[in-house]
């Protein structure tokens, strides 16, 4: 994430974030408390133009990834971090192609089962 909040204004969004990225998102209020968790799997740009107009946030962070995979991955961690304090009440959806649930859900005795298989506990991979 961008290591401070930003100003949610449309000539700031453009000016800093090329279009057709992939990212995830943070949203504030003026107070800087987090407001709402997203990502953006084809144009985070235009994600957060469109926030700029719905006045849902006056302070933004944002990062991009690699791929919609990574991104739903950083999506759920910020989500269950997050989650007293935004707004979002309905958990991320996975990427269509993207067949593990969010690790930040499964049951603990999952987790386990799958650090001591020797699979590492993040589960979603480039590869997979």
């Amino acid at each position: 994430m961008t290591p401070r909040p930003l100003r949610l204004r449309p000539w700031l969004v453009r000016a800093l974030i090329p279009p057709r990225l992939i990212g995830t998102y943070v949203l504030y209020t003026a107070g800087g408390s987090p407001t709402y968790v997203g990502r953006s799997d084809t144009d985070v740009r235009r994600r957060l133009l469109r926030h700029c107009t719905d006045r849902h946030g006056d302070y933004f962070t944002y990062d991009v990834h690699p791929t919609a995979v990574s991104a739903y991955d950083v999506e759920c961690a910020l989500f269950h971090l997050l989650a007293p304090e935004v707004s979002n009440r309905i958990h991320p959806d996975r990427p269509d192609f993207h067949p593990t649930p969010c690790a930040f859900c499964l049951p603990r005795q999952t987790r386990l089962h799958l650090q001591s298989s020797g699979r590492p506990e993040h589960l979603a991979t480039d590869a997979s």
